[in-house]
């Protein structure tokens, strides 16, 4: 297999991008450039030059209008897959579009449904305008999600020695409370009906722990945004967005000792019969 470079796996990440914008358009589906995504397309016009992922949100209506369509049919123009927890194809309580022609290993974890080059679409529910209780549930969101990490990591291995030290002292936990449980209580408490009809909206699941906070009206009039090149949607209120993310200092490049990215080694399969 031929290993890619950092230019030619940025390439199909966007091809990814491009790909699944058409099928949203066809499908009368919206996503929004989100994180690092967001971030990289208002600072640098496209990908953050460290890094090597894409992220994309999705309102809950329409991200559950998108798993509905992937149980029918998770293949996207042949090469393209949609996995996910619900759909039994993934170990992330997100949802994950394969560029199938790839394979990938990435450091510190062993996650073994995921193998190949992908896009993050994450969805983004109602939430609490209560901010005490929307910590409340970010926090018992954080350790879930620290638990289900936690069953894919690698003894021994870590960015910190931290890390390295104690990851084997809980791991053993981790997988007694198991992916499973893990998952169904982050989508509960995620979906959970008490707010449903909230005018605020956040990335639960997978956010920056309660940073990534939202009116829902800011998707109702999106606005434009460059990405290496192609245009999509992102919410109206992105300068908001990212100052609470990220600080008011979003602009600015963090010093090079925080540029972290994924580690990731991609290959090109030499067949689609490689597939698992």
């Amino acid at each position: 297999m031929k290993e890619l470079t950092t230019p030619e796996i940025r390439k199909r990440l966007l091809d990814i991008l491009v790909v699944f914008r058409e099928f949203c358009q066809e499908n009368n589906l919206n996503f929004y450039l989100c994180a690092g995504t967001l971030l990289g397309a208002v600072r640098h016009g496209g990908f953050i030059p460290w890094d090597d992922d894409i992220d994309v949100a999705m309102l809950r209506d329409d991200y559950d209008k998108l798993l509905d369509i992937a149980r029918d049919n998770p293949i996207i123009k042949d090469k393209y897959k949609i996995i996910s927890y619900e759909l039994g194809t993934s170990h992330y309580p997100f949802l994950k579009i394969l560029d199938m022609e790839t394979q990938t290993i990435q450091s510190f974890s062993d996650e073994g449904h995921n193998n190949s080059l992908w896009i993050d679409i994450f969805p983004f529910d109602d939430v609490s305008e209560n901010i005490e209780l929307r910590k409340k549930q970010y926090r018992k969101v954080g350790i879930l999600r620290k638990i289900l990490m936690l069953n894919f990591a690698k003894f021994g291995e870590g960015k910190t020695l931290f890390k390295r030290i104690f990851k084997p002292l809980l791991i053993p936990f981790a997988k007694l409370v198991g992916v499973d449980k893990a998952n169904k209580e982050m989508i509960r408490l995620a979906t959970d009906s008490n707010w449903k009809g909230s005018p605020i909206v956040g990335d639960v699941v997978w956010g920056e722990y309660n940073k990534e906070i939202i009116k829902k009206d800011s998707f109702t009039n999106p606005a434009n945004v460059k990405f290496e090149g192609e245009t999509f949607l992102t919410m109206s209120t992105w300068k908001n967005y990212l100052t609470t993310t990220y600080g008011d200092d979003y602009m600015e490049l963090p010093p090079e000792s925080q540029r972290e990215n994924h580690e990731l080694k991609v290959w090109l399969r030499d067949s689609m019969k490689e597939v698992k």
